[in-house]
């Protein structure tokens, strides 16, 4: 689907709904006529059932029952009722006759069919949903599907059998069919009494007749009501919200247990990984080594690693394995933005040589694409591997209630150690209508299936500026909005200044220094009023997209329980990671300025040495870089120039333009640069900044040496094949080479090269 085709979504789902209302009004006269031509072919069995007395009632629930079971459609019966006894006692036996045959099919399906049926059902989105929703409001959802008569009754009796839903709120639930089975008895008996005019047996007269037609009208009205009040509930009750439509949406939780959006094949084997819909969760027993409160980065690699090294360990994840990296963060966000790179290369191919006649962005494929290799990722982080590797998985949400135990799903877990690694979520800003107006974050923009004609993106930090990027090269109105003036204002100014003029190239409208005073919803546009220059303005948006920071998981936790002390950054925590309980630590997002996955690696393997072995590791000895994965990239190591004299560390600083670099001018890619900052006098660098087009593929050469203590004149000696775009490093090392080349120097080194003629 192109840009171009979702405007006109909104209007052909409003012209959908007179459709609907003809169609089921339609079936309803089916369904009467139907009654009415088969009573000639059922007159026998009917007349039978109507002198049998009780006999034939409990024919007729035994017929009801019967057909439930092989999934004939009662419908026929539960009108036959009405067409034999009429509404008052028609009504009852229908209701009872249904009840009973679904508890049967109900049971069948538990015991008998499970398997068979569960595929059957698990092919159907709308099933498969249902059937996710009914874990955890199985008597609302049960309720609500029997209010409306348009649901499959009998496909669904199976269906909710191989649900977690239990018999008594399944048999409680189906109260719902009462107003449905009326309106077919109801139906039933109009046919009679209209069979009964027409074969001359019974003369209604005008009013009785009159009245008879407003019966059916008001008949087919209040089913039409039921079935559409019905629906609604039953899509907020399934949190079906139109992410990914041309609708309205909110801050949709993605991270629902055990539900993913869209509900399309590629997430159903994704949940199969990170959050199995069938798991059973682990009975403990004994004391474990550790206990891990999170399955993002830093508890996956903290839980791998101790089980590696034969401790006995439990990982609690309340949402989704993989934690934001998989789920909603790194993974999807590189899936979307190496697309939008490919659209952008095709675009700029005529630079080449290369004749490409338009680019026409698929965005629906491209939202596809990485849906499937997201869920091909899973594996590596889902349930079924981590329980290979001797780690017991929890389910459910984790609570401290002591300081050396943790409950989980009713179960009491004690540990010697313990670590908390519940990452972080994105942070919503304090605008005066901006929930209400409804917004995307980082959580819920990649179940997005629809481009958005028009997007505003709020915050220019690393999150806002690849995102307004992609989307601009897939072909939507960006307008990005930023209270400072220019984007990234944490990175060096000169790098940030690049990436700013490229997001103006690929069609982003930046609105620096501007200030959000509020938004408001107007139909099916967010209206976004902003100050900026002193005068104030507005902008229309199909949709928000938030990319103001992060806010730590430390609720619904008990921290207090067990002694730890925590802020609005997070969870406190000393150099080792220790928290204010000394046998428990944190690592990761939820206890660290450096946001990053690899950041939560690393953090975790410092937790895994001092919380296991005693040791001694320092966070603060870690080399940290870091990447925005814009076109180009900013990546960074170490302190920046002003970082490092506010520290009173003087530096000098040696910069190479990549246009200097032969590999970059070949491929069109040089505008950037590299920025070594080294020790006044040495070359030992203490923080550097590239920026290129793989920018992050470059920084690790620098950020070894700097681990390893090695300095530009230890790189000035590795050779760098030739050409590459990594060779902008060893210019840096051989300009710093050619500053040792002082005056004296040099006049001395004549002096020796000519007495050696």
């Amino acid at each position: 689907m192109t840009q171009g085709t979702v405007p006109a979504a909104v209007p052909a789902a409003q012209a959908a709904r007179p459709g609907r209302l003809i169609a089921l009004l339609a079936l309803l006269v089916a369904l009467l006529a139907a009654g009415w031509l088969l009573r000639d072919r059922v007159g026998a069995f009917l007349d039978w059932v109507r002198g049998a007395g009780t006999t034939g009632m409990a024919a007729f629930v035994a017929a009801y029952v019967v057909a439930c079971i092989l999934f004939l459609p009662g419908l026929i019966l539960t009108m036959g009722a009405g067409l034999v006894y009429g509404v008052a006692v028609g009504a009852p036996l229908a209701w009872v006759s249904a009840t009973i045959g679904a508890v049967a099919a109900f049971l069948l399906g538990r015991t008998v069919a499970r398997e068979a049926i569960a595929k059957r059902v698990e092919s159907h989105p709308r099933f498969a949903a249902i059937d996710r929703a009914v874990e955890r409001e199985g008597l609302k959802i049960v309720l609500l599907t029997r209010l409306s008569p348009v649901f499959p009754f009998n496909l669904l009796n199976y269906a909710y059998g191989l649900t977690g839903v239990t018999l008594r709120d399944y048999a409680i639930g189906s109260v719902g069919m009462i107003p449905g089975t009326v309106l077919y008895v109801y139906l039933g008996s109009l046919a009679s009494s209209v069979g009964e005019v027409a074969a001359g047996r019974a003369d209604a007269g005008a009013a009785g007749l009159a009245l008879q037609v407003v019966g059916f009208l008001a008949t087919g009205a209040v089913t039409v009501l039921v079935t559409r009040i019905a629906r609604r509930a039953l899509n907020e009750a399934t949190a079906e919200s139109t992410v990914g439509g041309g609708g309205r949406t909110g801050a949709v939780p993605e991270h629902v247990p055990g539900r993913m959006l869209p509900d399309d094949e590629h997430n159903h084997r994704l949940l199969s990984h990170v959050h199995p819909p069938r798991h059973v969760n682990p009975t403990a027993a004994g004391r474990y080594n550790l206990v891990v409160i999170g399955a993002g980065t830093a508890g996956l690699v903290s839980a791998a690693g101790g089980a590696g090294l034969g401790a006995k360990v439990a990982l609690i994840e309340r949402h989704l394995m993989g934690g934001d990296c998989l789920n909603v963060g790194c993974v999807p966000s590189k899936g979307l933005i190496g697309a939008a790179r490919v659209a952008a290369s095709a675009r700029a191919a005529g630079a080449f040589g290369v004749r490409v006649r338009g680019v026409d962005v698929d965005f629906p494929a491209v939202m596809e694409r990485m849906r499937r290799l997201r869920a091909d990722i899973a594996p590596l982080d889902g349930v079924g591997r981590f329980t290979e590797l001797g780690v017991d998985v929890y389910l459910g949400q984790a609570r401290f209630t002591s300081p050396t135990t943790v409950e989980v799903d009713g179960r009491t877990l004690e540990f010697s150690r313990a670590v908390v690694a519940t990452g972080a979520r994105a942070a919503e800003p304090p605008i005066p209508g901006l929930a209400d107006a409804g917004y995307l974050t980082n959580e819920t923009i990649f179940s997005l299936t629809a481009l958005p004609r028009r997007l505003a993106v709020v915050g220019a930090g690393p999150i806002g500026c690849e995102m307004a990027q992609s989307f601009a090269r897939f072909g939507a109105d960006v307008t990005l909005f930023n209270d400072v003036d220019h984007v990234l204002p944490r990175e060096d100014a000169d790098a940030a200044a690049i990436v700013q003029r490229q997001l103006e190239a690929d069609g982003v409208t930046l609105r620096n220094g501007a200030t959000i005073t509020r938004v408001e919803r107007r139909g099916d546009e967010a209206i976004v009023h902003y100050e900026r220059g002193g005068a104030a303005h507005t902008w229309a948006a199909d949709r928000i997209l938030l990319g103001v920071g992060r806010a730590p998981n430390v609720e619904d936790l008990g921290l207090e329980a067990a002694g730890i002390a925590w802020d609005r950054h997070g969870v406190t925590v000393d150099d080792r990671l220790r928290t204010t309980n000394k046998r428990v630590y944190a690592a990761g997002d939820v206890a660290s300025r450096f946001k990053f996955t690899h950041t939560a690696d690393a953090l975790a393997r410092i937790v895994l040495a001092n919380a296991l072995f005693r040791g001694r590791r320092k966070a603060s000895a870690l080399t940290v870089p870091w990447c925005t994965y814009t076109s180009p990239e900013i990546a960074h190591v170490g302190l920046y120039e002003h970082e490092a004299r506010d520290r009173g560390l003087e530096v000098d600083t040696i910069t190479v333009p990549l246009r200097d670099v032969d590999r970059a001018r070949l491929d069109g890619e040089d505008e950037g640069f590299l920025k070594v900052h080294l020790q006044k006098g040495k070359d030992t660098i203490v923080g550097a900044t590239l920026v290129a087009a793989h920018a992050g593929d470059m920084i690790s050469e620098i950020s070894v040496a700097m681990a390893a203590g090695a300095g530009l004149g230890t790189i000035a000696n590795v050779i760098h094949p030739y050409p590459t775009q990594a060779d902008v490093i060893k210019k840096a090392a051989d300009a710093w080479n050619r500053t040792r080349l002082t005056p004296f120097v040099k006049k001395a080194m004549a002096w020796w090269l000519a007495r050696s003629r």
